[in-house]
């Protein structure tokens, strides 16, 4: 139980010494911000100054090729984000594609970091020809290891990827067949004290224990 306690202590230590205080956004209204698209791709991401949610917007042709596209942030929604747990990820979607929805399910958001990697789908595939808010929370519950198959994180294994974020992708693809993908208003809104108040009630906890352990013994 010291080990435990020692460990979140540290964690606390870590995570408090640089929190982003600020949100960071993208609302693509004067370019594309440095955002870029990886996956089944035609072309680079394009920037346009009309058809946002409201304002500019990027989008995406797919490919269909078989692969799936997602919108990649850029280097000022990566790094020390600790204090972004409990908070939310906030963004719009736009779909365009011809005829009937035929859509997939996929992983909707990657966040890597800390050497981990942890996905969440979201409840709903955005609509055609619309935009379609979402507001993805920044805690363990919900999120899976590595793919939508895997176990979930625990708290401290989902501050280790946000404590060290070294890429965010947020799904572009979600149509079998030809679409385009829209994105909007991205929003990254760190909280500094919830990720401390966490740790400092896991540290009560452990030392409640350890206490307990020794009264007995």
């Amino acid at each position: 139980m010291k080990g435990t306690t020692l460990r979140i202590s540290a964690l606390a230590f870590l995570f408090s010494a640089s929190l982003p205080a600020l949100a960071v956004t993208s609302t693509f209204d004067t370019d594309a911000e440095g955002w870029s698209a990886q996956g089944d791709i035609e072309g680079p991401l394009t920037w346009s100054a009309i058809g946002g949610n409201p304002g500019g917007n990027v989008f995406i042709d797919d490919l269909t090729t078989g692969g799936v596209t997602y919108f990649v942030a850029p280097s000022q929604f990566l790094g020390n984000f600790a204090g972004a747990f409990g908070s939310q990820l906030t963004f719009d979607l736009m779909q365009r594609y011809p005829g009937g929805p035929n859509q997939f399910d996929d992983e909707d958001v990657i966040l890597s970091g800390g050497g981990l990697t942890v996905v969440y789908d979201t409840a709903n595939n955005p609509v055609n020809n619309g935009w379609t808010s979402y507001s993805v929370p920044l805690s363990a519950a919900g999120w899976r290891l590595n793919t939508l198959s895997g176990s979930a994180p625990t708290d401290e294994q989902f501050l280790a990827v946000l404590s060290n974020l070294s890429s965010l992708r947020i799904r572009a693809e979600y149509q079998t067949g030809a679409d385009v993908g829209h994105l909007d208003n991205v929003a990254l809104v760190p909280e500094p004290t919830t990720v401390l108040m966490l740790l400092s009630g896991i540290g009560c906890v452990a030392f409640a224990a350890r206490r307990k352990r020794r009264a007995v013994d």
